[in-house]
């Protein structure tokens, strides 16, 4: 059972990373807020803060550069986990397509995220709010159908899932932390490769959970 499980866990890591490779344009939403953080860390090392004869990098600028980085992000997010999705069922990928689809349910995907959060922070909760949003896009679901859907999801699955997620984390971190450790180069490269990772993770997250996926709700494609 723990190779099987193993073996899910990988499986799904390995097809996000082959379809990323073989589609480069699912990187493509992405490319807005990186730029959008890395303006911002330039601005932040041009105008630093200054204690006395120490100076560093102004975290004001960094930290609202990273905020608005994080909502196009999500916008972001939203759109790769329907082009994946698109790409898992044989669908040709469309860049505008399916950000027109996102902007179309967006505010349901808000409503979905804020509940996601919710369950995050809690910790216990965690697994469930990592497919919270991946599953109102894939299925086309309101936001509290589709958290009904992850608790039943996550319930069924909660080895696999649980080995998922550790995968991703620690392969996450190992990466973050040894790009800190570079300075200055580091704060660019760092985003770069922290967002890349995080487009080739959600599509790890969009075949996890279509291998494992619960048959369809009915009446699903609910807005």
């Amino acid at each position: 059972m723990k190779n099987k499980t193993m073996s899910k866990s990988i499986e799904a890591i390995l097809r996000g990373v082959d379809v990323s490779v073989k589609n480069p344009v699912l990187f493509a939403p992405y490319a807005i807020p990186i730029i959008i953080q890395l303006i911002f860390n330039t601005l932040a090392y041009l105008f630093p803060i200054r204690y006395y004869y120490f100076e560093a990098p102004n975290p004001f600028i960094s930290l609202f550069g990273s905020l608005i980085a994080a909502i196009l992000g999500f916008i972001a997010g939203c759109m790769l986990v329907d082009m994946v999705n698109d790409a898992a069922n044989n669908r040709p990928i469309d860049l505008g397509r399916s950000l027109d689809r996102v902007m179309s349910r967006i505010g349901t995907l808000i409503t979905a995220a804020v509940i996601a959060a919710l369950c995050s922070i809690t910790v216990i909760l965690l697994p469930i709010a990592i497919f919270i949003v991946v599953i109102a896009i894939i299925e086309r679901l309101n936001a509290i159908k589709s958290t009904k859907k992850a608790f039943d999801f996550v319930i069924k699955n909660l080895g696999d899932v649980v080995v998922f997620i550790l995968v991703v984390i620690i392969v996450g971190a190992i990466f973050s932390y040894g790009f800190s450790l570079i300075p200055i180069i580091g704060s660019y490269i760092g985003p770069i490769i922290s967002w890349l990772l995080n487009s080739v993770f959600t599509a790890s997250a969009v075949y996890f959970y279509i291998s494992l996926r619960l048959p369809p709700t009915p009446h699903s494609h609910q807005v």
